[in-house]
C-alpha cells in the first residue's frame, strides 16, 4: 500500500511540474483509419497482441501476456523464477514452437520452452498461430508444430533519427528489481546494430496461505529466488537489390532456486538450478519484389544447465546433474510466384542436437532431424486456399540403445472464403497432422526416462466464423468463433512428482480433445482525447482419456486441463494516460487422472491493474507505468501444491532518448 500512495504522489507531482514547464510538447500524428489485421485474414487460427496491448498489462515476461489468448493455459510452476510452460487446446508444450526474432528457443532435452525467462520490455508484438505461421517463406520447422509463437522485438524507425537510446527500471514487491538498456543505431542506409541488456534480480519470498482441511497457515514461499541476466545482439545489412542480412546473437545467464510443492505444512525446498544458453544465427533473404525469392539461414546454440539437490539421499552428499546441450541448424528456402494469385514455397532444414549428461540412462545421445516442407497458397476473389506436406527423417543415435529412426509425412489444408460481398463475415477450415518424437529427457533422463516411448501423433481440424467491420473511422468490431477438435494417440505425458526437476513421463495411449473458442472486440474512438478498447475471450475444452474402455480412467479429463478459461482487458485512454483492466478466469481441474473430489483443483479469478503516463520532453520519449497484479489477493494454485502470488504492486520508469 506504501507502494501505491508512494506511486500515485510521484504522478501527481510530476504531472505538475511537467504541466508547468514552457517546453513545447510534440503531439504525434494519428492517422484516423481502421485497418483489419491478420487475426481477421488467416485461414488459421491466429492471435496477435501488439506494443500498444503489452502496454496495458501488468507483464513481466511472455507467459504473463499470453494468458490473454483464447485456448491457453499456462502452466506456472510456482515462485518468481518458477519454470512457465505453455498448452495450446490441451496439447502438451512440445507442440508449441516459440521463435523470438527469427530464432526458435530449443530444448533437446525437455523439448519444452520457459517462457518466464523471455521478457516482455523490449517485445513489439506476439503473434501465435494454431496449425501453421502465416504463409511466407519461411524455415521448414516453422511447420511441424501444432502451434507456433511468433515473438519480435520492438523495430525502431530510423526516417527521423540515428539511433534510440532506452532506458528501463522496474521494481516493486518481493524485492523484484529489473533495470534494461538498449542502444540501436543507424550507420548509413545499409547497416542498422542493436544491443540490448536486461538484468532481472527478486528475493520471490511472498506470503501464500495454506490450507489443510479447515485449517489455514499464513506462510511465505521458500527457495524462490532468481537472479537472471540476458544480452542480445542484432544487426541488419540491406543490399542494393533491396535483400537483407541478418546477424542475432543471445546470451542469457540465471541462478535460481527451485520452490519445491508445500505438502504438509512444509514448505522448505532446497534445490537449486543454473542456466547459462547461447544462441547466434546469420540468416539471407531476398527482397520482397523478386519472383524468385530465397531464404538461407544458419545457427547455432549451446546450453549449459547444472541441478543441484543437497538434501538427495546419497553416497556423495547431494545430488548434481549437469546437461550440456549443443544444435547445428541449417536451412534453406525458396520461393517462387507462379502466376499473380499462385505462390508456391520449397523448404528444408537439417538439424543436428548433441546432449551430454551425468544423469541419462545413456551417454551423449544425438539426434539428426531433416525437415522439408513444400505449400502453396492460391488466391481468388472472395477464397483463398493454402496447403503445405511436411517430410520428417530423423534418428537418434546412443552409445549403449540403438533406437529406431523416424519418418512421417504430415499434411496440412486451409481454406477462408468470404461471406458477403464486403468480406466483412468470413468462414475458415483448418485441417493438419503433426508428429512429435518423444524429448531426450522423455527417453534417457535416469529417474524418469522411458526408452520404450512411442512417438506422438496428432490431427487437428478447425472450423470457424469471423466477423470484422468498421464504422466510420472511430469503431471497429471483432468476432471470431472457432470450434476445433483434436486427435492424440500415443500422448506423451510429463507430470512434475517430489519437486519441478523429477518427473514421471508416459504414454497414455489415445485422447480426444474438444472445444470451442469464442473472441469479441470493440475499438471506440469518442473524440481526439477518450478512447477505448475492449475485448473478450472464452474457451471451453475437454480433453478425454480414451486409451481403453476397460479401464477405470476412461472417458477423465486430462491432468491439469481446465474445462472453462475466460479473460477480459479493457483499456481506457485518456490524452496521455491509459488505465488498463484485466480480469482471467480458469475453471476447475484435476491433477490426477482419477478425476475425483480429492483431485480436484478449484477455478481462479484475478484481476490486474495498470496507469500509464505518457510525455515528450525535448523530442524524448518517457513513460512511467504502476501495476497492480492479483488486486484482490487471489490465492490460488495452478499446478498442486505450487502456490502463486497474491496481490503485487511493480513501478516502472522507460526513456526513449
Amino acid at each position: 500500500m506504501k507502494l501505491l500512495l508512494t506511486s500515485l504522489l510521484f504522478l501527481f507531482l510530476w504531472n505538475t511540474v511537467m504541466s508547468q514547464t514552457d517546453t513545447v510538447n510534440l503531439q504525434e500524428v494519428e492517422v484516423k483509419s481502421i485497418r483489419p489485421d491478420i487475426t481477421t485474414q488467416s485461414a488459421n487460427p491466429v492471435q496477435l497482441m501488439t506494443s500498444k496491448r503489452l502496454d496495458a498489462l501488468p507483464t513481466a515476461s511472455v507467459a504473463d501476456a499470453i494468458r490473454n489468448f483464447s485456448g491457453v493455459v499456462v502452466k506456472d510452476y510456482g515462485g518468481i523464477g518458477g519454470l512457465k510452460t505453455v498448452m495450446i487446446r490441451s496439447m502438451g508444450a512440445n507442440h508449441t514452437a516459440v521463435f523470438v526474432d527469427g530464432m526458435q528457443q530449443t530444448d533437446a532435452s525437455t523439448g519444452q520452452t520457459d517462457l518466464g525467462r523471455i521478457p516482455l520490455n523490449s517485445i513489439g508484438s506476439i503473434e501465435l498461430s494454431v496449425g501453421q505461421a502465416a504463409f511466407d517463406l519461411k524455415p521448414a520447422r516453422m511447420y511441424a508444430s501444432a502451434s507456433v509463437m511468433d515473438i519480435n522485438s520492438i523495430e525502431y524507425d530510423f526516417k527521423k533519427e540515428k539511433d534510440f537510446l532506452g532506458i528501463t527500471l522496474k521494481n516493486g514487491s518481493f524485492g523484484s528489481i529489473n533495470p534494461l538498456i538498449s542502444y540501436d543505431r543507424k550507420f548509413n542506409n545499409a547497416i542498422t546494430s542493436g544491443i540490448r541488456l536486461n538484468y532481472y534480480k527478486s528475493n520471490g519470498q511472498y506470503p501464500f496461505e495454506n490450507r489443510n482441511g479447515l485449517t489455514v497457515e499464513e506462510l511465505t514461499r521458500a527457495n524462490s529466488d532468481i537472479e537472471s541476466f540476458d544480452g542480445h545482439l542484432r544487426s541488419s545489412i540491406t543490399l542494393n537489390d533491396s535483400s537483407s542480412i541478418r546477424i542475432k546473437a543471445s546470451w542469457y545467464k540465471s541462478v535460481r532456486g527451485l520452490p519445491g510443492a508445500v505438502i504438509f505444512y512444509n514448505p522448505h525446498s532446497s534445490q537449486r538450478l543454473k542456466n547459462t544458453d547461447l544462441i547466434t544465427s546469420i540468416q539471407f533473404k531476398d527482397s520482397p519484389k523478386k519472383r524468385i525469392r530465397k531464404l538461407l539461414s544458419i545457427g547455432f546454440s549451446d546450453s549449459r544447465l547444472i541441478y543441484r539437490d543437497p538434501e538427495f539421499l546419497n553416497q556423495s552428499g547431494g545430488l548434481r546433474n549437469e546437461y550440456n546441450q549443443q544444435e547445428y541448424y541449417l536451412s534453406g528456402a525458396v520461393g517462387h510466384q507462379i502466376i499473380k494469385k499462385l505462390q508456391f514455397n520449397l523448404s528444408t532444414d537439417l538439424i543436428y542436437n548433441k546432449l551430454s549428461s551425468n544423469a541419462y540412462l545413456v551417454k551423449s545421445p544425438s539426434r539428426t532431424s531433416s525437415l522439408t516442407a513444400a505449400s502453396f497458397k492460391s488466391s481468388f476473389k472472395k477464397t483463398e486456399i493454402q496447403a503445405s506436406l511436411l517430410m520428417t527423417v530423423a534418428y537418434d543415435k546412443t552409445e549403449e540403445i540403438n533406437i529406431k529412426g523416424y519418418f512421417k509425412l504430415t499434411p496440412a489444408f486451409s481454406a477462408i472464403h468470404s461471406i458477403t460481398r464486403d468480406h466483412a463475415l468470413k468462414a475458415r477450415f483448418m485441417f493438419k497432422r503433426t508428429f512429435r518424437m518423444p524429448s531426450f529427457n522423455d527417453l534417457y533422463y535416469t529417474i524418469s526416462g522411458n526408452n520404450i516411448l512411442s512417438p506422438e501423433d496428432a490431427s487437428l481440424y478447425n472450423a470457424g466464423f469471423l466477423y470484422n467491420k468498421a464504422f466510420g473511422q472511430s469503431t471497429s468490431v471483432t468476432f471470431r468463433t472457432d470450434g476445433f477438435i483434436n486427435y492424440v494417440t500415443n500422448k506423451i505425458v510429463t507430470v512434475p512428482t517430489r519437486n519441478l526437476f523429477i518427473w514421471s513421463t508416459k504414454n497414455i495411449g489415445k485422447v480426444d480433445i474438444a472445444g470451442i473458442e469464442l473472441y469479441t472486440g470493440v475499438t471506440h474512438s469518442f473524440n481526439d482525447d477518450w478512447a477505448v478498447d475492449i475485448s473478450g475471450n472464452y474457451t471451453y475444452q475437454d480433453a478425454s482419456d480414451v486409451t481403453n474402455k476397460a479401464d477405470a480412467n476412461y472417458g477423465n479429463q486430462i491432468t491439469y486441463i481446465p474445462y472453462e478459461t475466460a479473460g477480459i482487458l479493457g483499456v481506457i485512454y485518456y490524452k496521455l494516460y491509459s488505465i488498463g483492466i484485466n480480469y482471467l478466469f480458469n475453471g476447475y481441474r484435476y491433477y490426477t487422472p482419477a478425476n475425483d473430489n480429492s483431485s480436484l483443483l478449484p477455478s481462479w479469478n484475478t484481476i490486474d491493474l495498470t496507469i500509464t503516463r505518457k510525455w515528450m520532453f525535448k523530442d524524448n520519449k518517457f513513460d512511467i507505468k504502476l501495476e497492480v497484479l492479483n488486486s484482490l489477493n487471489e490465492q490460488y494454485e495452478v499446478v498442486k501444491g505450487f502456490p502463486m502470488t497474491g496481490r503485487a504492486f511493480y513501478l516502472s520508469l522507460t526513456a526513449v532518448l
